[in-house]
């Protein structure tokens, strides 16, 4: 299937993929840095194919699937929003002058006008949560 709807977005850090890796692992931490998260809930290891709920500001919590997890570079979520099935790759890429890239893409699956509506409203505070995790996860590894 096509995605009905896709976002891609990249910063670069001296920030170690290690230290930026804790804080997802650690989803207690995710509303300290997404400004839309209330509340992270996993329900087993930060593995694939664990489960939890998700729960952002002004909406009912949402059910998310861990698609994929590779251990400290990449992890997708997935989380069905009505027809739509949202999937967001975190990518930690180490770099040969030894600083990170931090690549957040977004995939949205499902009808195309629902898609096109809900997308911006979900990436567009990628590039802000991405300058908070990078800031926190620099304050806790100094």
């Amino acid at each position: 299937m096509i995605s009905s709807y896709t976002y891609t977005h990249s910063v670069e850090t001296d920030v170690r993929p290690e230290a930026i890796w804790a804080l997802y692992e650690d989803v207690t931490t995710w509303p300290s840095w997404d400004s839309q998260a209330e509340r992270v809930i996993r329900d087993g290891p930060f593995q694939t194919a664990t489960t939890g709920t998700m729960k952002f500001v002004g909406q009912e919590p949402l059910a998310y699937r861990l698609a994929k997890v590779e251990t400290p570079r990449e992890f997708v979520d997935e989380t069905p929003v009505g027809p739509l099935v949202v999937r967001v790759s975190h990518l930690l890429e180490p770099l040969p002058d030894g600083r990170t890239r931090l690549t957040y893409s977004a995939e949205i699956d499902g009808p195309e006008d629902e898609a096109q509506q809900v997308g911006p409203m979900i990436t567009g505070d990628f590039p802000e949560t991405m300058a908070s995790l990078i800031a926190l996860a620099k304050e806790r590894s100094s």
